[in-house]
């Protein structure tokens, strides 16, 4: 009786093993048919992204530098969510500029998004400032519900100003 119940359990894990085996497989083939996504680029593309990315950036403090006022815009709680907002914003042509971003991911101590001494902000051209509110409003609208009680703490708009915002450093 031993003897059959040890043949039974080997059998069983056998086949156990050739259904993970031959399901690996199947995944594999499925990942290897399909096709790689738009965001596998070549490196000299990738270079090429990151030195307009920063030449853009620079385009910011240029501009100020020649007297185009600036002001600060928005108070993140999150690096994830300053990213995101950064980056349509880069994709809409408005350039911007961020303090705390590296400290906010480094001491940042919720992860909520929630307004803290480490929140990051994003400064914006004034001249910008009704295009970028309305696609800041339109992310937000769009990421959180309207019921959502972390939409207070998410991000803070800060109204237009007229003068120049002057920072100490």
């Amino acid at each position: 009786m031993i003897v059959f119940a040890v043949i039974i359990y080997t059998l069983f894990g056998a086949m156990c093993v050739w259904f993970v085996i031959s399901g690996v497989k199947k995944i594999n083939q499925v990942k290897a048919s399909q096709s790689l996504s738009d965001l596998y680029t070549s490196k000299e593309e990738h270079d090429k992204a990151i030195k307009d990315a920063a030449a853009f950036e620079m385009n910011y403090f240029e501009r100020v530098r020649n007297g185009e006022q600036n002001q600060q815009f928005l108070i993140v709680g999150a690096q994830t969510w300053a990213s995101m907002i950064r980056s349509i914003l880069f994709a809409e042509g408005i350039p911007t500029y961020a303090e705390n971003e590296h400290v906010n991911s480094m001491y940042s101590i919720n992860n909520s998004g929630a307004a803290s001494s480490f929140s990051i902000k994003i400064f914006i051209l004034v001249a910008d400032y009704d295009k970028a509110k309305e696609i800041v409003d339109a992310f937000v609208s769009k990421t959180l519900s309207k019921d959502s009680e972390d939409r207070s703490l998410f991000i803070t708009v800060l109204p237009k100003t007229d003068s120049r915002i002057v920072r100490e450093e």
